[in-house]
């Protein structure tokens, strides 16, 4: 599955595939940039429903959209996580710039 991005409202969801990594970091990361100018995105939340892996290029991803959201007063949520994700999110931090939706 690819990812899929989506706006609503403010708000831009990003559906990620099953993988998270540096085979598809840069198109997910110059996607969201998209969506997020040309929508005027403020906020953005990650759904790893369907997400089995997710490498340091991934965490890289996170914190890209977090630098540029978190400049204009936007957020980054997360959600449909499982336990091996929680832990690459709790081991690397992530948790103290994003927060479970």
């Amino acid at each position: 599955m690819k990812e899929m991005f989506e706006t609503k409202g403010d708000t831009l969801y990003i559906m990620v595939g099953a993988e998270l990594d540096h085979h598809n970091a840069r198109s997910i990361g110059a996607g969201s940039d998209k969506y997020i100018y040309s929508n005027k995105a403020k906020n953005v939340v990650f759904d790893f429903q369907n997400t089995k892996f997710m490498d340091s290029s991934g965490i890289g991803v996170i914190m890209g959209r977090y630098k540029l959201v978190s400049g204009i007063g936007g957020t980054v949520g997360i959600k449909n996580i499982n336990q091996t994700l929680d832990r690459i999110f709790l081991l690397s931090g992530l948790y103290k710039i994003v927060e479970k939706v």
